[in-house]
């Protein structure tokens, strides 16, 4: 039984090699439990790096391949008989029956994760979807239930952060889309914590054949400080140490690219809090890498491009009621503000809003985008040039309610190249396209 819990401490820690070689003394007292275990080993190796995205991907190592579950399921069925091992343990036919039991439960699991990851592409690109937040509790609902993991230690421990995790990232997307910093800012705080209790849990675990490189892997592994820290940073120590599985790196991409989101969103009411701690912009975007300072990002843009204006508008419907604190408390009942108070501004560089172009911004984007077409359905952002005005903008949607305008006063009466190739990259960005082709990767 010892062996049992240490080779599924060495699984759940990402420490295929030693989890191996623990199956395998495991197999000279008992071959038929050995194999099974060997094969659950690759299958773990084969989800936690993703790969099984791969188009027309199948081998026998899968926890799609029912042959895994009928493994398992043989043993229940057959008499395990009680042997020595090498330590002097008693191999418990009750405790293995209730492990084995959990164990397929556990590969119920992983499967509905595997469609949960397969299905993502749907998920980013149809904004106002809630099927893949409702299949995750869908999942811990039943994991709860059933107690499905906690027989299996550090693994099962992995597999329900791993689902509370993306719960609460799609929860937070959910609430950065309609502009709620409350929420925002809980589930962001709530998912990295999740993400920081399990690498905890890894890095405490001591198991023989301990691998040397996830010993080495706990230097990052620090507890949770300030929310908005260096979070990016330490993540690409992580990678570094290669510490950490595709999924655990991907989870880790999704959270940044969030945070550096919500940031953006609501930087007014972050950069005042800044500020009361003798803070500035900089300082507030500092935490972040070149990639996910978008403030940066804009800010050099323009200073190379002559942009007179870069705003991010909200576009506020009658079912979200909208405050520009971002704390959606209406304590009365909510009128919907009307004209182009429905268009308030979230986002501006230079601070100072183009209050006089906000008619025409506001008329020209319900003109040319009445299909509310996202980075998701479009390549290139909406030009439109004012002849009488002389005035140039660029349109894209970010997502359901947010729309991303650069404005020129002068020279882009035709579309310009490295403009458009600035506002999609930064638009695939916020609009999450980055983070699902950096998942797609893995594959």
């Amino acid at each position: 039984m010892k062996e049992m819990k240490e080779y599924f401490q060495a699984l759940g820690c990402f420490d295929y090699n030693a989890a191996n070689k623990i199956a395998n003394r495991i197999t000279k007292t008992n071959s038929t439990i050995g194999q099974v275990l060997l094969i659950i080993a690759k299958c773990e190796q084969s989800y936690t790096s993703l790969e099984y995205l791969k188009i027309k991907f199948f081998r026998r190592e899968d926890y799609s391949n029912t042959d895994v579950t009928n493994s398992i399921m043989n043993l229940i069925r057959s008499p395990l008989l009680t042997n020595a091992n090498n330590n002097g343990d008693q191999i418990d036919s009750e405790y293995l029956n209730k492990l084995f039991q959990s164990l397929i439960n556990f590969i119920m699991i992983r499967r509905a994760q595997i469609a949960i990851y397969r299905a993502m592409p749907n998920s980013f690109s149809d904004i106002n979807s809630e099927h893949i937040l409702s299949e995750i509790e869908s999942i811990i609902t039943k994991t709860v239930e059933k107690n499905s993991c906690e027989d299996l230690g550090p693994l099962g421990i992995g597999a329900e952060k791993e689902l509370m995790i993306l719960k609460h990232l799609f929860m937070a997307r959910k609430a950065i889309i309609s502009y709620n910093f409350k929420d925002s800012s809980i589930f962001l705080y709530t998912a990295k914590t999740l993400l920081s209790s399990w690498r905890e849990v890894c890095s405490n675990q001591t198991y023989p054949e301990k691998s040397n490189k996830n010993e080495e892997s706990v230097g990052p592994f620090v507890a949770l400080q300030n929310f908005f820290t260096g979070q990016e940073r330490q993540a690409k120590n992580v990678k570094r140490a290669n510490a950490s599985p595709n999924n655990m790196q991907w989870l880790d991409k999704f959270l940044s690219n969030l945070t550096a989101k919500m940031t953006l969103y609501f930087m007014n009411i972050l950069l005042e809090r800044e500020k009361k701690s003798g803070g500035d912009s900089k300082s507030l975007w500092r935490k972040f890498s070149d990639d996910y300072n978008y403030h940066g990002l804009i800010r050099n843009f323009r200073g190379r491009s002559g942009a007179h204006s870069i705003v991010l508008i909200y576009e506020i419907n009658e079912n979200i009621p909208f405050c520009q604190d971002g704390y959606s408390c209406v304590t009365s009942q909510y009128e919907k503000p009307t004209g182009t108070d429905s268009f308030p501004c979230i986002y501006s560089f230079p601070e100072e809003q183009p209050k006089e172009h906000w008619q025409s911004i506001i008329s020209l984007f319900q003109e040319k985008n009445e299909k509310n077409q996202t980075p998701f359905t479009r390549s290139f952002p909406i030009h439109s040039f004012d002849k009488n005005t002389g005035c140039a903008y660029y349109f894209i949607r970010i997502d359901d309610h947010v729309i991303f305008v650069v404005l020129f006063t002068e020279k882009h009466s035709t579309p310009d190249n490295s403009t458009s190739e600035f506002i999609m990259s930064l638009a695939n960005k916020l609009s999450g396209i980055d983070v699902l082709i950096n998942l797609q990767k893995f594959g």
